[in-house]
């Protein structure tokens, strides 16, 4: 019989071959479908599509079918990490669970050891993608590199980094006019600031502001500027490179106001003891909003020097609003209005609806817009629903007693701009009268 030891070391090199093979394999080596140097992320931050499936299929391969690669990434979340091998692919977002292509992004190429940040966003009809590469070149020591990314649909921006007491009268932005669907970037000194987003060139039409945002040494930072319901204000979505996503939410509202009463001649209107508008005759709506904090407010309402009593109204962060005073048999009533200043879904389009504050009528109206019907049977103190239509100049608006036909108001070479919102304002002057108001 051979000794114990004689067959151990014979088996010895043929278990360091198995070992090994088995070694390659747990490493995703031999082109295994998950397997690679590329990989990339998910951002899901649409407002309009809040749960996302996302596939990939290797262009070069005419084998390679759809793979499911990413399933209901919600909003405002980051998935983790995928890999893939090393290609050149198309990736296909959809709606969780559809078959069909919201958009598919071609000619994506994955290259090894790199990595990727896929940020999906846009409201309804407007949804798009854009890449973060998660591979830059770490900042200085003592410095940071930031870039903002504005996927808002809020407009053109501008973005400060101060410290926290500094006005922004007394200071420059870092980054200045990034544009809707675009970014730029700034090196700033690693610390913590107070970051305010303005609309480009404005230092006092702040959209977004939040303290205690901290940037560490060497640091590669992307910061999202999202949207909000209002249009107008904005969030942001923090993402140091291939870490983590930190959310900043608003904490504001905006509110304007608007005067249709029958019962007086002047009104003073406030919220949250913001006075909105003061002394304002019947027909007056803001032709600007404040902001103010959002969550449950006393409302003022003084007509005519005598106050109201109206009930607390309650804002929602990121909101638009118009307080609509009116008034009925029962006295002076005040409606708080969402308004949607978001652009149209459609390219070329406005968006416009009916405000009625006509509280002499009492009843409700309607309007059409080249004679299409357009808003019917809006009651006093209430708003239609926008209707998007095509942008143009000429248009005539009719306004009509829903109740009887009767013509009350009717308007001629009117023009609408595309990617505008409206609002017409009927209320009783010394006739019917009508203010269109361009809110976006």
């Amino acid at each position: 019989m051979r000794p114990i030891f004689s067959l151990r070391y014979r088996l010895l090199p043929l278990l360091l071959m198995l070992a090994s093979a088995t070694l390659l394999c747990s490493c995703g080596g031999g082109g295994s479908d998950d397997g690679g140097d590329a990989r990339f992320r998910v951002l899901n931050a649409s407002t309009g599509y809040t749960s996302l499936d996302v596939y990939s299929n290797d262009q070069d391969d005419d084998d390679d079918d759809d793979k499911q690669r990413f399933s209901s990434v919600s909003y405002g979340a980051i998935s983790d990490y995928v890999s893939l091998n090393a290609a050149t692919y198309t990736l296909d977002f959809r709606r969780a669970g559809a078959s069909t292509s919201l958009l598919a992004v071609s000619s994506q190429a994955m290259a090894e050891d790199t990595n990727a940040t896929y940020v999906a966003y846009g409201s309804t009809g407007h949804f798009q993608v854009y890449k973060i590469s998660d591979d830059q070149k770490e900042a200085d020591s003592g410095k940071a590199s930031i870039t903002i990314v504005n996927v808002a649909e809020a407009g053109s921006l501008d973005v400060y980094f101060t410290e926290e007491n500094i006005p922004l009268t007394d200071t420059s932005p870092q980054i200045s006019g990034v544009s809707s669907g675009s970014s730029l970037g700034a090196t700033v000194n690693s610390a913590t600031y107070r970051m305010r987003v303005t609309a480009a060139g404005d230092n006092t039409d702040i959209r977004l502001d939040v303290s205690g945002i901290s940037f560490s040494s060497t640091g590669v930072v992307s910061i999202v500027l999202t949207p909000t319901p209002g249009g107008i204000l904005v969030n942001a979505l923090m993402i140091p490179q291939q870490g983590s996503v930190t959310s900043y939410s608003n904490k504001k509202a905006r509110v304007r106001a608007a005067v249709g009463i029958s019962n007086g001649t002047k009104a003073t209107v406030g919220v949250g003891g913001t006075t909105l508008l003061s002394n304002a005759t019947v027909g007056i709506i803001g032709s600007t909003y404040a902001t103010v904090n959002a969550g449950s407010l006393a409302v003022s309402v003084i007509v005519d020097g005598t106050a109201v009593s109206i009930p607390n109204k309650t804002l929602t962060a990121g909101a638009d609003y118009t307080l609509l005073v009116w008034s009925n048999a029962d006295g002076t009533q005040a409606t708080l209005i969402s308004d949607d200043n978001r652009a149209p879904e459609v390219s070329g389009s406005t968006k416009i609806r009916l405000m009625n504050g006509m509280s002499a009528l009492g009843g409700p109206i309607s309007f059409t817009v080249n004679f299409s019907p357009t808003a019917d049977d809006v009651a006093v103190g209430e708003t239609s629903d926008y209707t998007e239509i095509t942008a143009g100049s000429d248009f005539e608006i009719d306004v009509k007693d829903a109740l009887t036909s009767s013509p009350l108001f009717s308007k001629t070479g009117v023009s609408l701009t595309g990617g505008a919102v409206y609002t017409m304002f009927m209320y009783n002057g010394a006739t019917p009268s009508a203010t269109l108001r361009r809110d976006r």
